[in-house]
């Protein structure tokens, strides 16, 4: 009987990755400001290189911004979120900087709605959060993969289909496929492997992009 596409999957997970733990990164332990930054900029950007050296200048030279809503009030206190960008960040992208500002604020809109520390609101919302939810942010530039890091940051079990993800996948089942399609698939094979699939995205991440010095999402 030949293998359903899942099955392939989940059969490449435990051959590749025998030791799936969970990732020690510092990207799941900064403060909630920093993980936002995180997941903006890291958006087709080489995560080591360009991503990590501005989000260690940041904390530096902004120990107290922790919270989202201090995130705000610091880009809010620029003339513009360009401007912002360009001086707390390093980043001459005005089209980015917005994306960044628009993330903040759907996050304080969206998550930031009850009473409480505000790392335990942003880890309900990631944990109640849906893949499509992405479609009703209309934010342009920050589609599926995007919306799933940022879920992610914030303890959400699941999995960012980015460039890395999707092309692992479609090794293992012998065709191209979607974002959509590699998401779906991720979640059938960790189930049938028995791995969370949080731990397989940031497994196939540092064992693919990392070691191939590429890393984006």
């Amino acid at each position: 009987m030949s293998l359903t596409e899942s099955e392939q999957l989940a059969a490449a997970l435990r051959r590749d990755f025998p030791n799936v733990t969970a990732s020690a990164d510092r990207a799941w332990s900064r403060a909630p400001a920093v993980r936002v930054i995180d997941c903006v900029l890291s958006l087709h950007r080489d995560y080591d290189e360009f991503v990590v050296p501005r989000l260690e200048a940041f904390e530096r030279r902004f120990p107290a911004v922790e919270t989202i809503l201090q995130l705000r009030a610091l880009i809010n206190s620029y003339r513009s979120p360009a401007a912002f960008a360009n001086d707390a960040l390093n980043y001459n992208d005005p089209s980015r900087a917005a994306l960044l500002r628009a993330v903040v604020e759907y996050l304080v809109r969206t998550a930031l709605v009850a009473q409480g520390p505000e790392l335990e609101q942003l880890k309900a919302w990631a944990e109640h959060a849906r893949p499509q939810d992405y479609l009703t942010l209309r934010i342009p530039g920050f589609a599926l993969a995007g919306f799933q890091y940022l879920r992610m940051l914030f303890g959400a079990n699941t999995t960012k289909p980015d460039v890395h993800i999707s092309r692992y996948v479609a090794h293992a089942v012998g065709h191209s496929v979607s974002d959509v399609q590699a998401l779906l698939l991720l979640e059938d094979a960790g189930r049938l492997a028995g791995l969370r699939l949080r731990d397989i995205d940031t497994t196939i991440w540092e064992n693919t992009a990392r070691d191939h010095h590429g890393g984006t999402v």
